[in-house]
């Protein structure tokens, strides 16, 4: 696993973003690397959190009274059905720049920029308990009690909104759920009868309005990319790399979620008879509505699943060994091609230099697309006849050998690039060194007089026939 080490760090108030996709289009990606430019790639990760569970956030009315009849309400705040309470989904908006500009290190950051977004919806219901004194009749009842108790068994609330957020989500995305009208929200009717007062005493029916405009504050906190290593929005982190065609970077997000805004909630009874005697509409509990406020608690944790950020790069592999150019003399040239290959994911840029004018390689820059290869040409054009060698240097976009050297040889110069031979761009006479006879076995050398034209080699040949025919002639 990469380790990173963070480069910098800001304040909360300089934080900036959102989330992301696997694999950026390149239309994203030119939003953040220029498009000319060859030291810079993007990588996306798709990054998506939910909460499915009651938020840990109760609103109580109060107590609520007018003459024989007191009401509580506690409301909690639920998803509803399957559905998660809150989503923030960013498929186009994690994205971060990897650049390099030092040999062995990328440095990769997050894009903030305002043209990728994700989304925070939510969906939620209000899910009350009841606590009432009906005519001196005590009743309480939790949520779940309580809606077994209704008809239809549900709560008639159902809210939902949704907005755009900025990359990475490190500024505040304050989402307002606007509020119904609260005559025309009432979350449970239900019979006196239904929740165990008697019938002697009263009848009637309780009904609870509610309508609430709640604000869900979403803001990213921390990016870990690998080893634990924060960054923030501002700030990069420093990766070594090596021979390397692409970035796996494991990518971890956590943020939090607020609540503000209010509730407002208001008891509806309707008497039918007091002590069996019909009330002919005349007993009338008219409550006034109360306002809420919605949350002031701690900050709700939201992390997302770990998932990895794909980053293409630039890998480009010279010869390691000596090419060979053959023989030319001085006015003629002879030419030979060398492959470097694009191993990476990203395409690669490269300049060619030769040691020794002999040697005549490519000017300008040349692009090599993703996973191929490019035939160098290099030319030999000698100024004379003698051995001759260079170096080739390859400068690259490749982080991780932004520059590589292979060895050219010709007219008989050692190919063996660790041996002594005419050294780089050096140009000598080639020729053969004679060999020198080894003494006799009595301690006395072999001279061939009037050899003057005739090598050693063959002086020593002649020697040696001779003393094998002197042998000869003293066994006789």
């Amino acid at each position: 696993m990469r380790s990173f080490q963070p480069l910098a760090r800001v304040g909360l108030a300089s934080l900036l973003g959102a989330l992301a996709t696997f694999g950026a289009s390149r239309a994203e990606a030119a939003t953040a690397c220029d498009a000319s430019s060859v030291t810079c790639a993007v990588g996306s990760a798709a990054l998506k959190a939910e909460i499915k569970n009651q938020l840990p956030t109760t609103i109580d009315s109060g107590m609520m009274d007018k003459g024989l009849i007191k009401i509580r309400t506690r409301f909690t705040i639920d998803p509803v059905g399957a559905d998660p309470l809150l989503t923030i989904d960013m498929p186009k908006g994690a994205l971060v720049e990897a650049s390099w500009s030092e040999k062995g290190f990328v440095v990769v950051k997050p894009i903030t920029e305002q043209g990728t977004q994700g989304t925070m919806k939510v969906h939620y219901t209000l899910t009350p308990s009841l606590e009432a004194s009906i005519y001196g009749i005590g009743v309480n009842y939790n949520a779940s009690q309580l809606i077994n108790k209704i008809p239809g068994a549900k709560f008639n609330y159902d809210a939902k909104a949704e907005m755009p957020i900025l990359p990475w989500g490190f500024q505040a995305a304050a989402l307002k759920v606007p509020a119904p009208s609260l005559d025309q929200s009432t979350i449970f009717s239900i019979p006196f009868s239904q929740i165990g007062v008697d019938t002697g005493i009263v009848t009637g029916t309780l009904s609870i309005q509610a309508a609430a405009n709640p604000t869900f504050n979403y803001v990213t906190k921390d990016v870990r990319l690998d080893s634990g290593s924060v960054t923030t929005a501002d700030g990069s982190a420093k990766l070594a790399i090596g021979d390397d065609d692409f970035l796996d970077i494991s990518a971890s997000v956590a943020g939090e979620l607020t609540l503000g805004g209010t509730l407002d909630v208001r008891p509806v009874i309707k008497v039918d008879t007091v002590d069996g005697y019909p009330t002919f509409g005349l007993v009338k509990y008219s409550f006034n509505a109360v306002s809420k406020a919605i949350g002031g608690g701690a900050p709700m944790p939201v992390s997302f699943e770990q998932t990895q950020i794909h980053i293409p790069l630039p890998n480009l592999k010279v010869p390691s060994a000596t090419l060979a150019m053959g023989s030319a003399k001085a006015g003629q040239q002879v030419e030979k091609t060398v492959t470097i290959d694009s191993t990476g994911e990203l395409g690669g840029t490269l300049k060619f230099e030769s040691s020794d004018p002999q040697f005549i390689v490519p000017s300008g820059e040349v692009r090599v697309a993703a996973k191929s290869k490019h035939d160098l040409k290099v030319v030999f054009k000698p100024s004379g006849d003698g051995a001759a060698s260079a170096t080739i240097t390859v400068r690259s976009n490749d982080p991780g050998s932004p520059e590589q050297t292979f060895r050219v040889a010709a007219n008989g110069a050692s190919l063996d690039p660790k041996g002594e031979d005419d050294g780089e761009g050096s140009s000598r006479t080639g020729g053969v060194k004679d060999l020198e006879p080894p003494p006799a076995d009595d301690g006395c050398s072999t001279a061939v007089v009037g050899a003057g034209s005739t090598s050693g080699y063959a002086a020593l040949l002649l020697g040696l026939g001779l003393a094998v025919a002197s042998r000869r002639r003293r066994t006789r």
